[in-house]
């Protein structure tokens, strides 16, 4: 299952000058774990392009409104 991300990632590597991949612990980014969980649980296929999921916009409005002064 994971080929198709690779294959998507060597397909847009060849468009930039430079490109640097860092892993990023979930407990870090929220908001992808929900984007990466909701997707395989509804198994849809989702390319982020200027927009992402509702279920992703529910979830930044509750983490801002969790997030302390």
């Amino acid at each position: 299952m994971i080929g198709v991300y690779i294959h998507d990632i060597q397909q847009k590597i060849s468009e930039f000058n430079s490109i640097r991949f860092q892993h990023t612990p979930r407990s870090a980014n929220n908001l992808a774990h929900i984007l990466a969980t909701e997707t395989l649980r509804r198994k849809e296929e989702v390319y982020l392009e200027m927009e992402v999921p509702e279920y992703a916009k529910d979830q930044r409005r509750y983490d801002r409104l969790r997030e302390p002064d």
